[in-house]
């Protein structure tokens, strides 16, 4: 289901694909330790929080986040 709430303006989009934080951590080549530091200093990339604590990413959140990290080349 893909709507948005008119009433609180949120993105309702239910992510295609979640991965757990050690699956994500994978992706992107960090320890999950890294990833939980992030989010306790609300850096790296965006989570979700479900109710009984656990914590997961969407894949396409993921890459968006690391396409945000692309550093190009100075020319010279």
């Amino acid at each position: 289901m893909n709507k948005n709430n008119e009433t609180t303006g949120l993105d309702l989009t239910v992510p295609a694909r979640l991965l757990t934080r050690s699956e994500a951590a994978q992706y992107l080549r960090r320890s999950t330790g890294t990833l939980a530091n992030w989010a306790a200093k609300r850096k790296g990339p965006v989570y979700y929080r479900q109710e009984d604590g656990a914590v997961v990413y969407a894949v396409e959140d993921l890459a968006e986040w690391l396409a945000l990290q692309r550093v190009l080349p100075v020319v010279a």
